[in-house]
């Protein structure tokens, strides 16, 4: 009883810094190794032990992605911070704070005025240090870099499939893609005319299924669509790879 009776009294004289632990995976991260909630958990928590940090609560997003800051786990993050339960964030990688550089930067600077230390296991930084800081603003430059270098090739290669007349959004109903082109597929085409007109007879959703072999819920999307607008995209299409 002494011996606990001491290390209370030990625990409170070293202000043992209270710690939130969060994690997060998003849809796209569930087939990654190293980033399932679990593995985050166990890591923060030996990271926690390790450090002298005391963990007050493991905070968890799941599949949120990571280009928003506007997450239930976020907020109730920032809840405890301003209740002042808190004094220390641990996370196991940046990105599982955020996918955005300035989002991070912002937000961490916003923790850092109310005194809020942050970690991140592997990225080996520590808010407290000013090597961690430096480390944090080059990484977040970095990851943003990775990240906009993808979007650029990503709009090459969609600019170089609509320059060599391949049809890049979505098949509107009754067309189909042949050879990457956009071309009618003359059944849909009959069916979706035929719907049309026997709808404008009066005719029921159930018969007009029937009559076109359609079932009901193409019958209201053939009923619905524009052909005119349609049509209008599919001959702008021709005209642009023609030209090309």
């Amino acid at each position: 009883m002494r011996v606990k009776a001491c290390f209370r009294h030990l625990k409170k004289r070293i202000m043992i810094m209270k710690a939130i632990g969060y994690i997060r995976v998003s849809t796209e991260d569930q087939a990654r190794d190293g980033v399932s909630l679990d593995n985050q958990k166990s890591k923060i928590k030996a990271y926690a032990d390790l450090n002298g940090l005391e963990l007050v609560d493991m905070i968890k997003d799941e599949g949120i992605s990571g280009k928003t800051m506007d997450r239930q786990g976020i907020n109730r993050i920032n809840a405890m911070i301003e209740a002042g339960e808190a004094e220390a964030v641990i996370v196991y990688k940046l990105d599982r704070l955020s996918r955005k550089t300035i989002d991070i930067l912002n937000t961490l600077d916003a923790w850092e005025k109310k005194a809020i230390a942050f970690h991140s296991i592997t990225d080996k930084i520590d808010t407290k240090t000013a090597a961690g800081k430096f480390l944090l603003t080059i990484l977040s430059a970095l990851a943003q870099m990775e990240r906009d270098l993808i979007s650029e090739r990503t709009a090459d290669a969609l600019a170089h499939k609509k320059k060599s007349g391949e049809w890049c959004g979505r098949v509107p109903f009754g067309y189909m893609i042949a050879d990457n082109r956009l071309v009618e597929n003359q059944e849909a085409m009959k069916a979706i005319k035929k719907a049309k007109r026997l709808r404008s007879e009066g005719k029921p959703y159930r018969v007009i299924s029937k009559r076109t072999g359609l079932s009901l819920g193409y019958v209201h999307k053939a009923i619905n669509t524009n052909l005119r607008t349609i049509k209008a995209c599919y001959n702008k299409h021709l005209a642009f790879s023609a030209v090309h």
